[in-house]
């Protein structure tokens, strides 16, 4: 199956949802701030500042992770930092404040290379995202995708969209295109004026884990029990392995948790936007193989 035949069944099963999902499914343009208004952000109050990255991967993947931070890491504005992961990698959910990066077998069956999604607010912030990396396509016997190179930029291309980043014609590893893949390795100095850019500013509260909260006045009878709500992790629908060890894409195209908003399919890369049943807007970005 071709990568466009993959994306023409993906929207398919979009415009089958939209059939039966209510508009108010789609995510309000003025509750996410887009790439055109300065690029979708964490809250921080003040630059520079670190985001930790969860280690949820194994083998090859570890060392490729630290390559790959250290490169993002050449900027001035965002750094990150490697902490243990916080969840399993077929689940790959999201922890509040962190970036969760995983690998896994998720099937070629669901077309992906690599999904990245971030989580917002109800402020319209960032406060956590999911970047997992699909080995059912990177450790195929003679695949194409079987090669540090492929690895490298698309670990480096899904952690550059955590912070915010969109795509780029540049040489970048932010290049989604499909000869990007095996030659644009790393983040450009482009990369990191655009992330000065779009925290040139400074927010009222933070997102960003092991960063002060904006101080809230106590109120009476609630106790500890309730802070500790949101520390638990979440996440949208992601290809589960079955009992056999084959990889499930039932709730892929799950009409509950399919995306609100699908991006025009004309390169290798779709964002979407959808919202969970607690009323979590995330969105995905979903970097295509080419089959």
């Amino acid at each position: 199956m071709t990568r466009k035949l993959t994306q023409q069944i993906v929207l398919a099963a979009f415009a089958a949802v939209l059939v039966f999902a209510p508009v108010t499914s789609l995510a309000p343009s003025a509750t996410l701030a887009l790439q055109g208004s300065g690029g979708f952000h964490w809250a921080r109050q003040q630059t520079p500042f670190t985001l930790q990255v969860g280690d949820n991967v194994d083998g090859g993947w570890n060392s490729i992770l630290s390559a790959v931070v250290a490169d993002w890491n050449r900027g001035d504005t965002v750094s990150f930092q490697i902490v243990g992961g916080a969840t399993t990698p077929q689940e790959c959910r999201s922890k509040p404040g962190t970036v969760q990066m995983c690998n896994g077998q998720y099937g070629q069956p669901v077309g992906w290379l690599g999904l990245t999604r971030l989580y917002f607010d109800r402020s319209g912030h960032i406060d956590a995202a999911t970047v997992q990396m699909n080995d059912s396509f990177f450790n195929a016997n003679n695949g194409q995708y079987n090669s540090d190179a492929a690895r490298r930029h698309t670990m480096c291309h899904e952690l550059g969209h955590t912070p915010g980043l969109d795509h780029v014609n540049t040489e970048s590893c932010m290049n989604d295109s499909t000869a990007a893949i095996f030659n644009n390795l790393e983040p450009i100095n482009k990369d990191f004026q655009q992330l000065a850019r779009i925290y040139q500013h400074s927010d009222s509260t933070n997102t960003i884990a092991g960063s002060p909260k904006k101080k809230k006045k106590k109120k009476k009878g609630k106790g500890k029990g309730s802070k500790n709500t949101k520390k638990t992790t979440r996440g949208a629908s992601t290809p589960t392995r079955t009992q056999n060890g084959a990889a499930s894409t039932e709730n892929f195209f799950d009409p509950a948790v399919m995306p609100g908003a699908l991006s025009a399919l004309d390169g290798s890369e779709t964002v979407s936007v959808e919202r969970l049943d607690d009323g979590t807007q995330v969105v995905t970005f979903i970097t295509w193989a080419e089959k």
